[in-house]
């Protein structure tokens, strides 16, 4: 079983080993390239925000909603998973 974190913090890969730590790559875990990519965009909106002072709830608020999204891909893409999230703009937790 893999406990994976989806988490956009500065200089994060997107995803980390929840208990052994340390970020994963998307390609390591066998993504696919469509989720890969959209793991990076989306780290890479999250980077933007943490130079902006995370001022911009409105796209914090997004980027937590894609976050979402991209956890229940990997669930669906990853057999014997689970997968959390962790928030950098809110700094919360969650699972998807």
């Amino acid at each position: 079983m893999k406990y994976l974190v989806v988490d956009g913090c500065f200089g994060s890969t997107g995803i980390k080993d929840k208990y052994n730590g340390g970020d994963l790559y998307p390609v390591d875990l066998g993504l696919g390239a469509e989720i890969t990519a959209q793991i990076g965009s989306w780290v890479s909106g999250y980077e933007n925000e943490h130079f902006n002072g995370f001022k911009d709830k409105n796209h914090i608020a997004e980027l937590d909603s894609e976050e979402g999204e991209i956890a229940k891909e990997i669930k669906k893409q990853i057999s014997r998973c689970i997968v959390g999230i962790f928030s950098c703009g809110t700094i919360g937790t969650g699972a998807a």
